[in-house]
């Protein structure tokens, strides 16, 4: 992870933009007075699912939490990274060329993905083929709307579909192979890992797509194919839709913890947003680290099979070593303080009822799944109750495991009062001395006190470029610019074909030097490029070496798939920038509407008609200087050899 896709993920642009202006919520999003020219209407916008703000008044401007501090304290890219850095608690270290390299590599493994599950969603959304597999997910209640959200595919049953695909967009096999879409035969041939599956791309945090789940809808078996381990993907870290829901669980204060895939799926489609699936593995330390920037109380609703919960019970105890912990005074019998570590954190267990998933439950009751998460034990409270049923207490065998299993929980127990009230019912329970249990209490306390408090320490190795979280097109950002950098003559052409212009880059340092390529006006000799990427700041001309050196790696590519590439991969860009322009203006419409300002809502209504006919006319213009256009237009179409 780069060290602004650190920044981003740790400082949320409402509370950044908010110590700056007032901000007034507006149904999701907030809007204030534009600190950045005079206006008595508030016109400008923060839109906190994809941390971004746009002023819809005279600036007619947005970005990201970078760019907001640029323009507010007259900052270079620099001045504002070691600003935002320091807000963020991070230490900035210098880049080295060997880190550099494995970021290029990385970033080369994120694209194949990205373009493997644009290919595999197309077949699922579009082809007849898929038709049984689109039957599959609306009989577990999946719309059309959410398999786009969740970005669901289809992997034909066929062994160079994909293969075939990754090749036309010039990735290199070998990248295919490392990032696991492709597998090598030990004859050496080359075909396609997931086939005849229902595909389910899993995002980090950033929004990245870093691996698949493949399921089969028969009985083939594995029925479920995981992406293997790779420099991106590690499947005891994974958090299936954390990208989706960890604004949720930021918001909401609370994490729930589930098994697969559709447990995700379907209640985020139901309105239950801060779920997370850890796809049948235990909770581990990663899982834990990654929740607990968001969230200090953790649900966990696992199945209520055996498995389950035994996979309940680790997860519980994993959670308690990886959450933070506060030291808190505590006074003794002797009139004393002593101080103690407790746990900063909650965790609750939620059982399910019996033969029911998340996703059933929610689709078939949702009451009960609220009373549920409502009724949520805490941990001792679950595994008293849990022991209780599995203990034999009519002997005195049965009465010891109890102790055993019960004691290691209340020592783990940080709550001085609460300790003492769970071991007080285990006393009762089996009919003993509380002073007796109490000396054994006392010593596994003694154990766990000496062992050393761990002490996180945020030391982030300054990378000097990476994805912004929020964006899904930031592979495209970096490969246009990184293809108009090894073609800049391309750059005039480009911008008359695509409309691609500064404003559609979402990362800073992508649009400044995008602006820096702009300002050479005719694209003078390569020396004058040099000399205008020369007078960017140092992080920037190192984010500058970064993108030319991604495509060094990859396979050659001749003038005419080159420029087709750039035009393709701008045409993209522009539209995914216009799309979420669409999206924005609705909602500055929506709150006009509701003000009663007619002209304001014309005036609107207007603007978003244009956007769209823009949109609409990309891929005319785009197709028009393809080859496969320019071809079809001498009268010699291509005819397609089949899908």
């Amino acid at each position: 992870m780069s060290v602004v896709d650190e920044i981003k993920q740790r400082l949320d642009i409402v509370d950044l933009i908010g110590s700056y202006v007032s901000l007034q919520k507006a149904g999701r999003n907030y809007k204030a007075v534009c600190p950045f020219h005079s206006e008595k209407t508030p016109s400008f916008v923060v839109f906190p699912d994809t941390q971004t703000w746009h002023c819809f008044g005279a600036c007619s401007t947005g970005g990201d939490l970078f760019g907001f501090v640029m323009r507010r304290e007259n900052m270079d890219f620099s001045e504002a990274l070691r600003l935002l850095a320091e807000k963020a608690g991070i230490n900035l270290l210098p880049l080295d060329q060997e880190e550099l390299r494995q970021k290029d590599d990385l970033d080369r493994l994120r694209a194949a993905n990205a373009s493997a599950a644009e290919f595999y969603h197309r077949l699922l959304m579009e082809a007849d083929r898929a038709q049984s597999v689109r039957d599959y997910l609306q009989r577990r209640g999946v719309t059309r709307e959410t398999m786009a959200t969740f970005q669901l595919g289809y992997a034909p049953d066929e062994w160079h579909a994909l293969d075939d695909h990754l090749k036309r967009e010039h990735f290199a096999v070998d990248d295919c192979l490392e990032a696991g879409l492709l597998s090598r035969s030990d004859s050496g041939n080359i075909y396609d890992r997931f086939r005849g599956r229902l595909m389910f791309p899993i995002r980090d945090i950033q929004g990245h797509v870093i691996g698949f789940g493949g399921r089969v809808l028969d009985d083939s078996v594995p029925k479920y194919l995981n992406t293997p381990q790779s420099p991106l993907f590690d499947k005891g870290s994974v958090l299936y839709g954390i990208d989706l829901a960890h604004r949720s669980i930021r918001d909401s204060g609370t994490a729930i913890i589930v098994e697969g895939y559709m447990d995700v799926i379907v209640p985020y489609q139901c309105g239950v947003t801060n779920l997370v699936g850890c796809l049948g593995t235990a909770l581990t330390d990663a899982h834990i680290k990654t929740l607990k920037r968001s969230t200090k109380t953790l649900i966990l609703a696992l199945d209520p099979d055996e498995a389950g919960l035994t996979a309940m019970e680790r997860g519980v105890q994993v959670a308690r070593e990886g959450l933070d912990r506060k030291v808190v005074p505590v006074p003794t019998a002797e009139g004393l303080i002593r101080y103690e570590e407790q746990l900063d954190a909650e965790i609750r267990v939620m059982t399910l009822p019996d033969g029911l998933d998340p996703d059933e439950l929610i689709l078939q009751d949702r009451a009960r799944w609220d009373q549920l998460v409502g009724e949520a034990l805490p941990v001792a409270e679950y595994f008293f109750r849990r022991a209780q049923q599995m203990a034999d207490m009519t002997t005195a065998k049965g009465k010891r495991q109890l102790v055993d299993r019960l004691l290691p929980v209340l020592a783990a127990m940080d709550n001085p009062v609460e300790r003492t009230h769970y071991l007080q019912r285990l006393a009762q329970l089996v009919r003993v001395d509380e002073r007796d249990l109490q000396t054994e209490l006392d010593g596994l306390r003694g154990e766990k006190a000496r062992r050393p408090v761990p002490v996180a320490k945020a030391r982030v190795r300054h990378q000097a470029a990476g994805a912004s979280p929020q964006s899904l097109s930031m592979g495209l950002e970096e490969r246009s610019l990184s293809l108009l950098l090894q073609n800049v003559g391309m750059l005039r052409r480009v911008v008359e074909t695509t409309g691609l212009s500064a404003e559609v880059f979402t990362d800073i340092r992508n649009k400044q030097v995008f602006q820096a390529l702009e300002e050479l006006g005719t694209l003078g000799p390569e020396e004058d490029i040099a000399e205008a990427l020369a007078g960017l700041d140092t992080e920037l001309r190192v984010h500058v070496q970064s993108l030319l050196q991604r495509l060094q790696n990859g396979p050659p590519l001749s003038l005419e798939m080159l420029e087709e590439d750039v035009l393709k991969c701008s045409a993209r860009l522009r539209k995914d920038y216009l799309a979420r322009l669409i999206q924005e203006l609705r909602f500055v419409q929506q709150e006009a509407q509701e003000e009663g300002a007619e002209e304001r809502v014309h005036e609107l209504n207007q603007r978003i008609e244009q956007v769209r006919r823009d949109y609409l006319a990309i891929d005319q213009g785009f197709y028009a200087v393809t080859l496969v256009g320019r071809k079809h237009s001498r009268g010699n179409p291509i005819v397609s050899g089949g899908s």
